[in-house]
């Protein structure tokens, strides 16, 4: 079956863009993999004469992944052959990985195997380290807890034979080996190896980084630092309460050994090794000789010029958020932020306002680092030094000297030249830091000092220059809301700020969330802020940024108004609803109006028709009128623009104002605009109905006001049969979920409000059939549910007696039964307040029973016994008849869902026939 002509024909087929081809070929070698006869294929391409490398490397990979399926010990003198073959350094690294997965899956060649590496490591060095380094590897691999424990402990007992390795290579003089051997040792502690308990090659470490960093050779100190951080990371001491002597001891003396060699020139690495050793054992450093010496390198370090070196030391000082520290250690830690988080480009994109990463320098002296892994993004940074800004500031807290902490950010903020690029980006940075605090911590805006801070930015002149620091403002007001209205006179002035940038093509999205933040505010009752609000948008309305931020506005303006007219004062309402309906008949001339125009009249009439709709029970009867006055002026000018314009690219616009007219409107003062709108709303329909389906909703929303108003009743039965039959066909050419559910919803209201609609139609039966093979053909939840709740309202209105009652029953019946396998699991509960409703109409238990028996022997019962169906079916009733009025029967429902393909249990017929026989 396998050969190695056609494993290599597979091979190349991986790469075939035929999905098809490549797919086999996959399918081909992971089969090959499962079998013995991959040692077979493999060893035949290993043991031609002139194979090339890439297949030397895949035969190799193919040994190795056979043996992670089943580790078999017979191979290994194959492998050991292989390793005196001329193979690439790659396949050689397989061929030793291959080696590892023996040995660890063998306990019997665990106790000698380090004895045979170091004979094998005097002959052939490189292949004995990676031998060795693999078994790490495979060991941390193991599929079974209990195994990879097993071997922890084995090798732990073996630590002395390792750690003469360990010393014997790191005096090897070729950096290749000792690159090699600190990969090793690395992959070793994360297994099991203890290093801080092997005070030999802990001392070894130290010798090997001073003599490094006398040389300047900072490739092999760094390499050095990052094996230690690893150790610390892995480390299986106990952290809070180290017990070992031998381990406390060489702790002390790597503790020590920071301390010596830090200075200003120091490396990325060590500083992310030295936090991560002063984090994970600050209890040795705690209250003893060496924690003022360690808290003074940590400050040292975050003064570093380099900002990815800072941030190294983040870890530390989140850390120390419980720990009171001395007023001045935090202050200079607050300062060195604050200029870390300076930029050097200042210009304002939409990335920089969306947070996006974009290409920035630090603001530092590119000699500062010489490399790019050096440096760090500010956006990056920022989101870090936002906890630590937190920490400082509780730190201050406790000891009773925000003042300070205010303090600083007050003398970071001198702009003397508008031109210095170095003055705004620090005045900046020193913003950001109070903005950073503002949703973490308590700090109230009457402070003196947070007031002078406020008042610097307000007084800043509208310059381009200082956009950057306009940015960062926006967002702390968004943040200070809530404070805002206790000082009416700030609350203005910062209101008016937003008003400044409100139609600034960058920042204005910024201070439309700002603003939107204050109306959100529920205390914030204040009439001159929302004159000046409605005074802004008439003398404004078309230079918006666009549609959102006008929305966005008016909505705001919507809620500060409420909350007068909640206080008895209408007047802002009056203006604002006046100032909407002259915009609107400005649509009279549509012609001379632009598309930005026409989209913002009409985003400004639904906003507040969306705000009438939403509070209409708590709005007042003058307010009421005022709002129907609106929608009566702007019906005229909304019909004549759907006359004029037959073909209005712009018509989906127009449908969210004529549904919230149909929604808020007092039908009983404009009757005939009413079904001007339903005729057109139909037309819209009628000439795209798998597009434009949402127009029939309209229809469907005024339907709801029939037995309020006589008219609509009226113009539905004269209409509906129109719709019924248009629909139909549709379903039948398009069979489209989304225009069914819409026609559902349709047919639902007829049953709700306008019966005649729909039990009169001569296309009744013909609807339920339509909608029960949508039913069951279709798949959209969506459409299912919007037509369980149709059959759920329709099962409450058809009357016994009735010609259409029979069969109408069974059409729903049927359908509910028909698809009760594939059904969604959230709406069985539907299905059965459907039969309670069903058998709340005096129908016949013994037809309902074998209605259901019928159903399902088709359905779910096709692979069942008659017998087990007509017991479900049986259960079924009997559930039904025993839920009654008090709800859900639980039985029932887990029942039903087991009638379901994915049903969550199997159906215990033997419970169900006890169930039967006790009632």
């Amino acid at each position: 079956m396998f050969s190695i002509e056609e494993f290599i024909k597979q091979y190349q087929n991986l790469s075939n863009p035929d999905k098809n081809i490549s797919q086999e070929a996959n399918k081909y070698i992971l089969k090959l993999q499962q079998t013995r006869e991959a040692f077979t294929v493999a060893q035949q391409i290993l043991d031609q004469q002139y194979i090339q490398q890439e297949y030397q490397f895949i035969a190799c990979q193919l040994i190795y992944r056979r043996l992670k399926e089943e580790c078999d010990i017979t191979i290994q003198p194959y492998l050991l052959n292989l390793l005196g073959r001329p193979l690439s350094n790659i396949a050689l690294n397989q061929v030793c990985s291959s080696f590892a997965v023996i040995i660890v899956g063998n306990s019997q060649l665990w106790k000698g195997i380090l004895q045979e590496l170091i004979q094998l490591m005097k002959v052939k060095m490189p292949i004995g380290i990676e031998i060795l380094n693999q078994i790490a590897i495979q060991s941390k691999e193991c599929h079974s807890k209990k195994e990879q424990q097993k071997l922890q402990l084995e090798f732990q007992t073996q630590e002395s034979i390792l750690s003469e390795i360990f010393l014997s290579l790191l005096c090897v003089q070729d950096l290749n080996i000792f690159k090699q051997t600190i990969s090793c040792i690395e992959s070793w502690v994360q297994f099991s190896y203890r290093l801080f308990k092997d005070s030999k090659l802990i001392q070894q470490i130290i010798v090997l980084i001073q003599h490094a960093l006398q040389n300047n050779a900072l490739e092999y100190s760094d390499k050095l630092f990052s094996l230690l951080y690893e150790a610390v990371a892995y480390s299986q001491f106990n952290k809070n309460q180290i017990t070992e002597d031998i381990v406390q001891q060489n702790l002390i003396l790597m503790l020590e050994f920071i301390l010596k060699i830090y200075n200003p020139q120091i490396s990325v690495m060590f500083a992310s090794f030295a936090t991560k050793f002063i984090c994970d054992f600050y209890p040795i450093i705690q209250n003893t000789q060496y924690e003022e010496p360690v808290l003074n390198m940590m400050v040292n370090i975050v003064n570093n010029p380099q900002r990815k070196i800072v941030f190294q030391t983040f870890e530390f000082w989140s850390q120390m958020r419980q720990n009171n520290l001395i007023q001045g250690v935090v202050l200079k830690i607050l300062q060195c932020l604050i200029d870390r988080c300076k930029v050097k480009s200042i210009k304002l994109t939409k990335q920089s306002l969306l947070g996006e990463s974009e290409d920035e320098d630090d603001y530092f002296n590119k000699t500062d680092y010489e490399s790019k892994d050096n440096n760090i993004s500010t956006s990056d940074f920022r989101e870090h030094c936002k906890e630590i800004f937190i920490s400082i500031y509780k730190n201050v807290e406790q000891i009773n000297q925000t003042n300070s902490f205010f303090q600083i950010i007050l003398s970071n903020l001198v702009i003397t030249n508008p031109e210095s690029t170095e003055q705004i980006i620090k005045s900046e940075a020193a913003l950001f830091c109070l903005c950073s605090i503002i949703d973490e911590t308590d700090f109230q805006i009457n402070n003196q000092l947070v007031l002078q801070i406020i008042q610097f930015v307000l007084q800043l002149p509208n310059n381009q220059n200082y956009d950057i620091i306009v940015k960062t403002t926006l967002q702390m007001f968004s943040g200070l809301t809530n404070q805002i209205n206790l000082n009416n006179e700030l609350l203005l002035q910062i209101t008016k700020y937003f008003f400044q940038y409100m139609l600034h093509p960058l920042l204005g999205s910024l201070a439309g969330v700002a603003f939107e933040q204050i109306s959100n505010n529920s205390e914030l009752i204040n009439q001159q802020l929302i004159s000046d609000c409605v005074l802004f948008l008439e003398q404004h309305f078309n230079d918006f940024i666009n549609q959102s931020q006008l929305n966005s506005f008016v909505e705001g303006i919507l809620k500060l108004c409420y909350r007068i007219y909640s206080k008895g004062n209408i007047d802002c309402i009056i203006q604002l609803f006046n100032f909407a309906n002259n915009q609107f008949q400005l649509l009279k001339n549509i012609n001379l109006l632009t598309k930005q125009q026409f989209t913002y009249i009409n985003t400004l009439i639904i906003a507040i028709l969306t705000w009438i709709n939403s509070n209409i029970e708590e709005i007042n009867t003058q307010v009421k009128q005022i709002s129907d006055l609106l929608c009566s002026s702007i019906s005229e000018p909304l019909i004549n623009l759907f006359k004029e314009s037959q073909n209005l690219s712009n018509n989906d616009e127009l449908y969210q104002l004529v549904r919230m007219i149909m929604k808020v409107s007092n039908y009983q003062n404009h009757s005939q605009s009413i079904i001007q709108l339903l005729q057109i709303s139909f037309q819209i329909f009628y000439q795209n109905p798998t597009q434009k389906y949402q127009w029939l909703q309209l229809i469907t929303i005024a339907i709801g006001r029939s037995q309020e108003y006589q008219f609509i009743s009226q113009w539905t039965i004269q209409n509906s049969q129109q719709i019924h039959q248009f629909c139909i066909e549709q379903y039948k050419l398009w069979r489209d979920s989304d225009l069914m559910k819409i026609y559902v919803e349709f047919v639902k209201e007829c049953t709700r409000y306008c019966q005649q609609a729909l039990f009169q139609s001569p296309y009744l039966f013909l609807i339920m059939e339509i909608i029960s093979d949508a039913f069951l053909t279709l798949n959209s939840y969506e459409m299912q549910r919007e037509i369980l709740n149709f059959f759920k309202t329709l099962s409450q209105f058809i009357e016994k007696g009735q010609d259409y009652f029979n069969q109408i029953v069974i059409q729903i019946v049927t359908t509910l039964f028909l698809s009760i396998s594939i059904i969604n699991r959230a709406i069985i509960f539907q299905i059965i307040q459907i039969l309670q409703f069903i058998l709340k109409k005096d129908i016949s238990s013994d037809e309902l029973k074998e209605l259901i028996y019928q159903t399902l022997l088709k359905s779910w019962g096709a692979n069942k016994s008659p017998q087990q169906v007509q017991l479900v079916s049986q259960a079924i009733l009997h559930y039904l008849k025993k839920t009654g009025d008090n709800g859900l029967n639980r039985e029932l429902k887990l029942l039903l869902q087991n009638l379901r393909e994915m049903g969550e249990e199997e159906i215990d017929y033997m419970h169900l026939e006890k169930v039967i026989k006790q009632q």
